[in-house]
Order: structure tokens, then C-alpha cells, then sequence
């Protein structure tokens, strides 16, 4: 099962550099366009997104993915429908709660960054939450944290 984690480790990479990136407030200093071409390949035809080439679509990826792209401005480059539609299609509707994958298990890790990226994609009714810090944006401006990045 280990292994599992090594590969989950590698996909908070890029997500990880962007967001330590925009915390330090040096966003600008990468190529934008050519990263955020590389994040919108990650869009497959089931509207899902994956961590690399070749790789399966996987909820958690919407929101490493999707909160990447937000950090850069780019989300418009990928079609936030799909990908909408792609995670209400790994809910659970029987018993709640969110798969990495249409008819899996829902678990509390995919549940949780499906939600927030379909807060990210403005969802109805939900909270807006901050793509660098994972959490409500309401919270963070009353923690008073300054936005590092083009909102």
C-alpha cells in the first residue's frame, strides 16, 4: 500500500511548488502558459482529470489541478462543466459522499477535494474556497491573510 502513497506524493508536487509559489508571492517567476497548457492536457474526454500522461482521471486531481490552475488565472482553459459533471458522477447518492472514480467507494479525502473543487468552479450555493490554502476564502480574509496571486 505504500506505494500508493509515493505516487499521491508526487501529485502534490506541482500543486505544492505553485501554491509555496504564490504564498511567497513569486507566481510570475514560472512560465504560466506553458504550465498552464500542461495542467489543461490533464483534462480527459470524461471530463475528469489526471495527474500525468497516460494516468486515469481521479477526483483529487480536480482539485490539484483545478486550484493550480486557478492559482495561474487559466481555469477557463478547461471545460469546467465537464469536470463539474464529472464529479457529481463519483458521488455516492445513496449514501453521500464522494469516489475517486464513478461506482468506487466514496471516501473522506475524495470528498473533500471534490467539494472543494466544485466551490472552485463556482458551484451553486457552496462557499468560495481559497486555491492556495484549501480552506473557506471567508476564513482566510478574517485571518487576514493577504492574496498572493491575480484572484
Amino acid at each position: 500500500h505504500h506505494h500508493h502513497h509515493r505516487r499521491r506524493r508526487r501529485r502534490y508536487n506541482s500543486y505544492s511548488s505553485q501554491a509555496a509559489l504564490a504564498i511567497g508571492g513569486a507566481v510570475d517567476e514560472i512560465d504560466k502558459n506553458l504550465l498552464g497548457w500542461w495542467l489543461c492536457e490533464r483534462q480527459l474526454p470524461c471530463g475528469g482529470l489526471n495527474g500525468r500522461p497516460e494516468k486515469k482521471e481521479d477526483v483529487c486531481y480536480s482539485w490539484w489541478v483545478l486550484s493550480a490552475l486557478s492559482i495561474l488565472g487559466k481555469v477557463p482553459w478547461i471545460s469546467r462543466e465537464k469536470l463539474a459533471k464529472f464529479i457529481l458522477r463519483c458521488q455516492d447518492g445513496k449514501d453521500g459522499g464522494i469516489s475517486d472514480r464513478p461506482e468506487n467507494m466514496p471516501d473522506v479525502f475524495h470528498t473533500f477535494f471534490g467539494v472543494a473543487a466544485l466551490s472552485l468552479l463556482g458551484y451553486p450555493s457552496f462557499k468560495k474556497v481559497d486555491p492556495v490554502f484549501a480552506l473557506p476564502a471567508e476564513a482566510i480574509e478574517k485571518l487576514g491573510i493577504k492574496k498572493l496571486y491575480p484572484s
